[in-house]
């Protein structure tokens, strides 16, 4: 089927899915100007916490030296991430704030404070990752720290447990304002192309897709340019149409093989693994340079932003440091949102720190974040039907959710939801149909956590009664052999035999026991004996 599919892309043919935006990009503001490499911040915040809330656990206390690169924390779990040092300095707390997640929860949080050395840690880069096996190879990037840069922040080692057939470096960046992936391209082609074939090999697939939107200039050229130069093959660069949300993994997927990932299911069910242009640059820096994932591009803009543009910024570098590097007009910021206008979350402050997902800081002014109208009853009109990239139902979702049958909405796929948002920008009621679909998912994740905990606890209640009646019976048919035995003149003379013997065995023992504890009784007398004659000498020369 793969190989199909890489005929039908080499022919040209691209499919379409269902639904999506054509938005205003607003993506040439933040191009405009280079890539830009701020200078060290007071301090670097680094959360602890990625991946849908998996928590890493602290290897260093407060006041420890760190260098650049140095692991600061460890996974306790399989989908855990390795963090390391953005920078050199002096570890100056650790404590739980708002970290850039959707829910700016508060999680535990590692405040460095830069020595300005910015000194690496002694590097350990792969001499010939080629030669290496998958598992091995898969271990060096987890190693890294590395994980999925496109927002999900999903550990990219995960990805390649089983081979897969082809492989998709996702830089169809569909989101209005965000360019970092665009930046990326440009300025690191020869990494980009060297971390695909490293990931190529990671998944023991022959071929390779870069799919670009077909509003990137120059890019196509400069990777084609590079792939005939150094002879790669099996690597080709498509560009796809620049529709919300072709970006998203399993509408790009449909755009380059004409196949749906099944309800519920990854695209490993296809044989093909999806990966982002920042994923496919860390893992060249890991294996070829041997340093793990500590910063990222970041796209600061907005239309309170003067100058906007691309950062190479480490991560944990507190928002308002790159603000302000952009020249942003704080008197006229309403809203702070980490990632694009469609599906990005706005945070509380502006002194959170970066994390390896956060690939745009887009501040926006009140006029921009400001309702067209006041929230009104559905009306049924039909148009997020008609957007739905997914194809779902997002009417009759809301219906249900409103209603409390969040187990109807589970049955009318809820989970497939990728939180676009297209349903949402087009309702005419203005509902935040989006905020109703994570508020469903979250509620059924805990209440499918609590199933399994009552189920993991009855099993132990059931194996518990089992094994108290396994003991019972297994007392009960002693008992029966102990009383067939006595009944029996033979045996039952053995029996008696055989308890005497023991009682005999006991005996010393117990006269032991018996000439001890006559012993202790004689010190005691003897103790009180003392203890009266010398009151009474007391009481002679009292008298006396």
């Amino acid at each position: 089927m793969v190989n199909e599919t890489i005929s039908y892309v080499e022919n040209g043919k691209l499919c379409q899915f269902h639904g999506g935006l054509i938005l205003e990009h607003h993506k040439c503001e933040s191009m405009a100007r280079p890539l830009a490499r701020p200078l060290l911040p007071d301090y670097l915040r680094v959360s602890l916490r990625l991946n849908r809330g998996n928590v890493s656990k602290p290897v260093v206390d407060v006041g420890d030296k760190v260098l650049k690169g140095q692991i600061i924390a460890v996974p306790d779990t399989p989908r855990g991430v390795y963090v390391h040092a953005p920078t050199s300095g002096t570890v100056m707390e650790i404590t739980h704030r708002p970290v850039a997640s959707p829910d700016a929860d508060l999680a535990p949080v590692v405040c460095i404070r830069p020595d300005g050395k910015d000194q690496w840690t002694p590097l350990e880069p792969v001499e010939d990752p080629f030669a290496l096996d998958r598992p091995t190879l898969a271990q060096h990037i987890r190693k890294a720290g590395i994980v999925g840069m496109g927002g999900a922040g999903f550990p990219t080692h995960l990805k390649y447990q089983k081979p897969a057939e082809l492989l998709i470096i996702n830089g169809a960046e569909c989101e209005p304002y965000i360019s970092c992936d665009e930046r990326l391209m440009l300025d690191y082609p020869h990494e980009l192309l060297t971390g695909t074939r490293l990931l190529m090999h990671a998944a023991g697939a022959k071929k390779a897709i870069i799919a670009l939107e077909d509003q990137v200039g120059g890019v196509r050229s400069v990777l084609e340019k590079i792939i005939q130069e150094k002879g790669y093959t099996g690597i080709r660069v498509v560009k796809v149409p620049t529709i919300y949300p072709a970006g998203g993994e399993k509408q790009l997927i449909k755009v380059l093989t004409c196949q749906e990932v099944p309800s519920g299911g990854i695209p490993m069910d296809l044989g093909i693994v999806v990966q982002n242009t920042g994923t496919a640059k860390a893992v060249h820096d890991a294996i070829i340079l041997g340093k793990p994932l500590v910063d990222r591009i970041v796209t600061v803009t907005g239309d309170v932003v003067e100058e906007p543009r691309n950062f190479s910024a480490l991560i944990g570098t507190p928002f308002r440091h790159l603000l302000k590097l952009a020249n942003t007009r704080h008197e006229k910021l309403h809203r702070l949102v980490v990632g694009g206008p469609m599906m990005g979350y706005a945070m509380p402050e502006d002194g959170i720190g970066i994390d390896k997902t956060s690939n745009c800081l887009l501040a926006l002014s009140e006029e921009i974040t400001r309702h067209h109208g006041p929230l009104m009853p559905c009306i049924r009109c039909g148009e997020c039907v008609n957007v739905c990239p997914q194809e779902l139902l997002p009417q009759q979702l809301h219906w249900y959710i409103q209603g409390g049958d969040l187990e109807m909405a589970r049955q009318h796929h809820v989970f497939d939801c990728i939180e676009c948002g297209a349903c949402a920008w087009v309702c005419p009621s203005q509902i935040k149909l989006v905020d109703y679909y994570r508020y469903a998912k979250a509620d059924l994740r805990y209440l499918d956590y609590k199933k399994t905990k009552a189920e993991r606890s009855r099993i132990r209640h059931e194996r518990h009664d089992r094994r108290l009646e396994r003991l019972k019976a297994e007392r009960a048919a002693r008992r029966k052999r102990h009383a067939r035995r006595l009944r029996d003149p033979e045996k039952s003379s053995q029996v008696i035999a055989d308890t005497l013997e023991r009682l005999k065995a006991q005996q010393p023992s117990a006269a032991k026991n018996d000439s001890m504890k006559t012993t202790s009784q004689d010190k005691r007398q003897a103790a009180v004996a003392d203890n009266g004659s010398s009151n009474n000498t007391g009481k002679d020369n009292a008298l006396t």
